[in-house]
């Protein structure tokens, strides 16, 4: 804590002490901070400043003409006799409609843009209160979000991780995050904030252009232009890292970063919380490509590899030991766009190589994971605004396993029996779909889809269909009505070894209103999922029933502070053995609430409360003692996830401050997660006959913070 202390300390009472300068906010025609616009003098540019996260900026003051730009908006020139107040000056940019034509714009934005229940872009990222600059932790705040393992590989009203999908530049990432069976610590994606252009959140009836998924779906799209050169430092108690953003003459750029995780200072601030945490490491390198040759022609090459490993202590059964993984992958996906008179011609192509080992007792297994993605889609614009698209596209997945498998699933101590099994499966999904979006008038919007496979050996052929219908009530409100039939995979993994099929029925209905300090959101759904599946205990289920209930709540207070609050009722039921039980995130509520400050004079900070019931599980009632295993075999009660653990809460807390320095600036960040230090209960750890139990926990209070030097090269 008095470390923490320090650093607040350090946020307030550090200054920067410089000629006179000229103050001032940029905003945009909603009344939004433009975070980053580049500000300088017209004669003086190596003079030159950006804004900060919220649209504040101070420039040494020079008589000459004041330039302020941005990205999609007209640019502002004040020559110096026009300031009146040079210490409280306020620029509006307006949005520069003329940059494109109408066609291009929407021939580049999805053909669902507006079907999205939420749209994030970089600065919504940064002001997360819990996002800690990572786009697919930022999505665990919102309302749809039902991730209840402290994870940031999304799960969307009730869904399963596996079931969610993120979205690439139009290319599925399966498991987009870093070490997620790490508890506590696994919770950051492979993304970059810094090279994404707009992110995405269809929780229901996801866009069938983007393929088959039974629960939600998270588009990420990287940038599509820069407007000046950047290299930023990073520093913190787990990571190190560079990052470059670069035009290369007047038709490319390239964004390229690269990152070391260590875990040795992080362990020794953190040690009293992080007792099963032995180590961690990982070393990963991404780029950004883009290259317009023409105005027609688009190409963009994003590349990712990462190395990681982990050792941690857990616990299986009765057993409670070393836990050890490696993983190493690359990602590679590409994009050629050919822009038509009335449309675009878009080839998506990806690639992921993945390689695993993991260690656990008498238990050891190699994976090796390819998978490739081709899709060739065409959209079609006609009566101005209404749009078509509709395409092909083909994966091929193969999945290689090597494993020494626990000859008794509930006895993994290293001296136990095991025995060798080597297997494989591919699987190749050709599909075909058609999406159309229109307005039958001002205030009305409609899409449909349909989506089929074209059977390969033998595979069941399906027809997947969707619709969405958008009514502007008025220019505050607005009603998103959603339905649809959905067909997939699930993925293969340690307990399933094959591409069985997963058949979801999805209807949902949103309400948005939104005023000028405040906006509120409310949705009702449901979702039936049939397939069959195994989970962790060796327990098999066929069908899941979901009921959910969304409100939220932003509001404005004065000119600094932000209060958000969410709640979210799901019933969420489970079908195994023809008898339905409770799920295991049955919850009666999931509250979540927020109060930020953002102050360009002082700090950023916010606190962050969560609590929910604890998660439905199945109790071990007794064991029996089998000769042959040398152990004692669980016997589970009958009646599944009657159980539950004990409530969760977690209160948080996180502050930053940015101090300008000429054109580039220093970024000091600080977190506190579970700052109250609670108990909360995860799982059950038994003795070796299964008579006694302790409680394992989530995170407990986790110190972090850091720096980031941000150089910006001239415009």
């Amino acid at each position: 804590m008095k470390n923490l202390v320090l650093i607040l300390f350090s946020f307030v009472s550090f200054s920067i002490f410089a000629q006179e300068n000229v103050r001032g906010t940029i905003k945009d025609e909603k009344q939004q901070a433009v975070f980053a616009a580049n500000v300088y003098w017209k004669n003086h540019t190596h003079l030159g400043v950006t804004s900060d996260f919220s649209g504040n900026f101070s420039i040494q003051k020079v008589n000459d003409t004041l330039v302020v730009s941005f990205i999609g908006y007209e640019s502002q020139m004040i020559p110096w006799k026009k300031i009146n107040d040079p210490k409280n000056l306020l620029i509006h940019l307006k949005s520069n409609c003329q940059q494109l034509s109408a066609i291009t714009v929407k021939a580049k934005d999805p053909v669902a843009e507006k079907f999205s229940v939420v749209k994030l872009q970089k600065l919504d990222v940064y002001l997360n209160p819990i996002a800690s600059g990572d786009p697919l932790k930022a999505i665990t705040f919102l309302p749809s979000s039902t991730n209840a393992d402290e994870m940031a590989n999304p799960s969307i009203r009730g869904s399963e991780p596996d079931k969610s999908r993120v979205i690439l530049n139009g290319v599925p990432v399966l498991k987009p995050v870093r070490n997620s069976q790490i508890n506590g610590m696994g919770n950051f994606s492979l993304f970059n904030t810094e090279i994404i252009h707009k992110q995405y959140v269809y929780a229901s009836n996801p866009p069938l252009t983007y393929g088959n998924t039974s629960a939600g779906i998270v588009e990420i799209e990287t940038s599509r232009e820069i407007d000046n050169n950047l290299l930023q430092i990073a520093s913190s108690l787990a990571t190190s890292g560079l990052f470059l953003s670069k035009k290369i003459g007047k038709k490319a750029f390239i964004q390229a970063y690269g990152n070391r995780q260590y875990s040795d200072p992080f362990l020794e601030v953190n040690k009293k919380s992080t007792k099963e945490i032995n180590q961690f490491d990982s070393k990963d390198f991404g780029f950004n490509f883009q290259w317009k040759p023409s105005k027609k022609i688009s190409i963009n090459s994003f590349n990712y590899i990462i190395d990681e490993a982990y050792d941690v202590d857990a616990y299986r059964f009765a057993y409670y030991g070393k836990s050890m993984a490696d993983n190493k992958r690359w990602i590679s996906i590409q994009n050629l766009n050919y822009q038509l008179k009335n449309g675009m011609l878009m080839l998506n192509t990806g690639w992921d190589d993945t390689r695993n080992t993991y260690e656990f007792g008498n238990l050891y297994s190699e994976s090796k994971n390819q998978s490739l993605y081709i899709a060739l889609n065409y959209k079609h614009i006609f009566a101005k605004r209404n749009q078509i698209q509709l395409g092909v596209k083909e994966v091929y997945k193969s999945f290689r396993f090597s494993d020494s498998i626990p000859q008794y699933y509930y006895n993994h101590s290293p001296e136990a029996p095991a025995f060798y099994s080597k297997s494989s499966v591919d699987h190749h999904n050709p599909e075909f779909y058609l999406f159309s979006s229109f307005y039958i008038n001002d205030r009305l919007m409609l899409s449909g889809g349909l989506r089929t496979n074209l059977p390969v050996d033998d595979q069941d052929a399906y027809l997947s269909g969707q619709f969405s219908l958008k009514y502007d009530i008025d220019k505050k409100q607005t009603l998103l009505l959603s339905g649809g039939k959905y067909h997939s995979y699930f993925t293969p993994n340690y307990y399933v070894r094959d591409f069985s099929m997963n058949r979801s029925y999805q209807f949902a209905l949103d309400y948005d209103i939104n005023f000028q300090k405040s906006s509120w959101h409310a949705a009702i759904y449901y979702k039936k999922d049939k397939g069959d599946w195994t989970d962790s205990d060796y327990r098999s289920y066929h069908q899941t029933k979901i009921i959910g209930i969304e409100l939220a709540l932003k509001q404005s207070i004065g000119k600094y502070l932000q209060f958000t609050c969410s709640n979210t009722f799901l019933n969420q039921k489970v079908e195994s053995d023809g008898k339905w039980y409770d799920g295991e995130k049955d919850l009666d509520y999931f509250i979540k609430t927020s109060l930020s400050f953002h102050h360009p004079k002082y700090f950023n900070a916010s606190l962050v409360w969560m609590g929910r019931p604890g998660l439905r599980y199945t109790r071990i009632e007794s064991a029996n003692f089998i000769e042959k295993a040398k152990a004692y075999q669980p016997n589970f009660a009958k009646e599944i996830n009657s159980n539950r653990y004990k409530a969760y809460r977690s209160f948080n807390f996180n502050a930053s401050r940015m101090f300008p320095l000429g054109r580039n600036s220093l970024l000091l960040f600080a977190s506190v997660t579970n700052m109250l230090d609670q108990k909360n209960q995860e799982s059950l750890e038994y003795n070796s006959d299964y008579t006694k139990s302790i409680d394992n926990y989530y995170g407990r209070r986790i110190y972090y913070f850091g720096v980031i030097f941000h150089l910006r090269g001239k415009k």
